[in-house]
């Protein structure tokens, strides 16, 4: 595995370099396109066809593959290329820097490392014909709504199964969690606050509004589930009042609300907005939902599928995991469950190092990936 890995390192390397922020949690993101730009370059140098998926403005998929011997079949690799902004970083986050075993800078473990590891594995693949079609992609804006992966999904090219990379430190992840998020607005009435009695103070309402999802989230404590923890919903951002002598005119939050397998955006909607319901005719709380929301569904469970049980054997052969779980957070498995492809997320490093100032992946899983992949590609 020692070619593999170095090869793999030194791509990682590279791309980690490249500032791939996404431009649409900031405003000097430079996006994908340059990870692309390389990317392109990389297969052309091993001969590996490619191809350029145009999302939206001028944000693309990059997608290349082995042909198999049966075309018809296809197995897909996916992990995404952007990253998130790099506020409170201390040293450069785009070093690439390899010290104490680890590979440092934004984007090493979520999810460049994933992304070279599939790639290296992938070009292993072309001495050898794969029974099935294997593709990589690196799909664009999996940090914000996932019009990447949906753009796979639903391009009309068909895919028997899909392994996520995602850094789950190699163990197999079958399940996970989903989203919907929106805003909700409570009105009030503004007037002198030396005569607050003559207005309807919002942000007092929004307190009730507050309270009763306080209490709808620890009804929601109570829904067990095999593989992930049970659904939550949490209030995330607040913001109302116009100025400090004026009674509120109007408050708004955000929530934030986790689905589980079998659940829909739709339901989570609806058991919040009874919700509302009762306080607007019970407290006279003048609130509404702002809609349409943001909704990013939990994919279908894969623990009964083909491609988790030949990820299960080669996780278990090269790393000593392989057991079923499931997590908390969301992956590109959510778009693509929507075209019915059964998906495993697995990859190097910890989701506890994403999204930090101190972002890295152990070289060691890195190293171990390259070749759980690659066995995935011949055993599928």
């Amino acid at each position: 595995m020692q070619p593999h890995f170095s090869k793999t390192v030194a791509l990682l390397q590279d791309l980690v370099k490249i500032e791939s922020i996404n431009p649409s949690l900031a405003a000097t993101g430079s996006g994908e396109q340059r990870v692309v730009n390389y990317l392109k370059g990389f297969c052309e140098s091993l001969g590996l066809p490619y191809d350029i998926q145009e999302v939206k403005d001028g944000r693309p998929n990059f997608l290349t593959w082995v042909e198999g011997k049966n075309p018809d079949r296809r197995l897909l690799f996916i992990a995404h290329s952007d990253t998130v902004p790099i506020d409170n970083w201390t040293s450069d986050p785009f070093s690439g820097e390899v010290r104490d075993g680890r590979l440092h800078g934004r984007g090493s473990c979520d999810t460049k490392g994933s992304l070279s590891a599939m790639l290296t594995a992938l070009a292993s693949m072309a001495e050898k014909k794969p029974s099935c079609t294997i593709v990589v992609a690196a799909s664009i804006d999996e940090e914000y709504r996932k019009i990447g992966a949906r753009a796979i999904a639903l391009s009309g090219t068909s895919y028997e199964a899909a392994v996520v990379g995602e850094p789950t430190e190699l163990q197999l992840v079958v399940a996970h969690k989903g989203s919907v998020r929106w805003q909700v607005e409570v009105e009030g009435v503004p007037a002198h606050t030396s005569k607050p009695h003559l207005g309807v103070n919002a942000i007092t309402g929004m307190a009730k509004v507050i309270l009763a999802l306080d209490d709808h989230n620890r009804e929601l404590s109570a829904r067990q589930q095999a593989l992930v923890s049970p659904p939550t919903l949490t209030v995330s951002l607040i913001e109302g009042g116009l100025e400090l002598t004026t009674v509120p005119p109007s408050c708004k939050i955000w929530i934030d609300r986790r689905l589980v397998p079998g659940e829909r955006p739709d339901d989570a909607l609806r058991e919040v907005e009874a919700i509302f319901h009762t306080l607007r005719e019970k407290e006279g709380v003048k609130v509404r939902s702002l809609l349409p929301a943001l909704e990013d569904p939990a994919p279908t469970s894969a623990e009964n599928s083909q491609i988790a049980l030949k990820a299960a054997q080669a996780c278990a052969a090269v790393a000593g995991t392989g057991e079923y779980i499931g997590v908390p957070y969301g992956t590109d498995a959510s778009q693509l469950s929507l075209a019915g492809i059964p998906c495993i997320v697995l990859g190097p490093g910890s989701i506890d190092r994403a999204h930090t100032n101190n972002e890295f992946v152990e070289l060691d899983q890195l190293e171990k990936s390259v070749e759980i992949y690659r066995r995935i590609m011949v055993e599928y």
